[in-house]
């Protein structure tokens, strides 16, 4: 959930846990609106429509306070006719006609800057595709940055039931060093909520010390 991807951002970029953040999916198309980066009426209708225009002041805040340490895309995908097209974030911004799609997907230069991320890191977190990698036509980048993830060097931890299903369809799991099935748990767990069975077994090995 967007809402979850928030709050753990905020708190893993205060407490220096994470180094990038790559943005995908929905958090993407925010990230990008707080970034100053018009994408049209058509985008501010769906997030509207979801109650997800919040998160424009919360993402402007974020990119604010971390400038450096959020990773958007730089050219996004959308239909016409349809098929599969691509364009520029920067061409978006300009185009009244482009500012009538939908993006479902990242597109080709945003995918290879994201798969060079992945292969510098040391480790790699991921929660929820990258697009709507149900429909063919938007696959491309849940396909290629899990793949990306599954092969790099990094300790690598996925988590939730589309993430999962993702990395399933695309990449074998015994190719990640951590497959969590709790993946909302997982989400809250990183940031910084406590978790009532973590809080049980902690109280536990008190006891157990005494």
């Amino acid at each position: 959930k967007i809402s979850d991807a928030f709050g753990m951002m905020k708190h893993v970029l205060a407490n220096n846990t994470a180094d990038k953040i790559l943005c995908g999916g929905i958090t993407a198309l925010v990230m990008l609106l707080a970034q100053n980066k018009e994408l049209g009426q058509r985008i501010r209708t769906f997030l509207q429509d979801r109650d997800l225009t919040h998160f424009i002041n919360e993402a402007r805040e974020l990119v604010t306070t971390w400038p450096d340490r959020f990773v958007t895309p730089l050219d996004l995908a959308y239909e016409q006719d349809g098929k599969r097209m691509e364009a520029d974030v920067s061409k978006i911004v300009e185009s009244n006609e482009l500012q009538t799609k939908l993006f479902p997907d990242l597109g080709s230069k945003s995918i290879e800057l994201y798969k060079t991320e992945i292969a510098k890191a040391g480790s790699v977190f991921v929660n929820g595709p990258a697009g709507v990698y149900e429909d063919s036509r938007w696959e491309k980048a849940t396909k290629e940055i899990w793949k990306a993830i599954a092969a790099c060097n990094a300790y690598t931890v996925i988590g939730g039931g589309d993430t999962i299903t993702a990395a399933t369809k695309f990449t074998n799991l015994e190719d990640y060093s951590y497959v969590c099935t709790a993946g909302g748990a997982m989400v809250r767990f990183l940031s910084g909520k406590k978790l009532p069975l973590i809080l049980a077994m902690e109280k536990a090995w008190e006891r157990d010390k005494e």
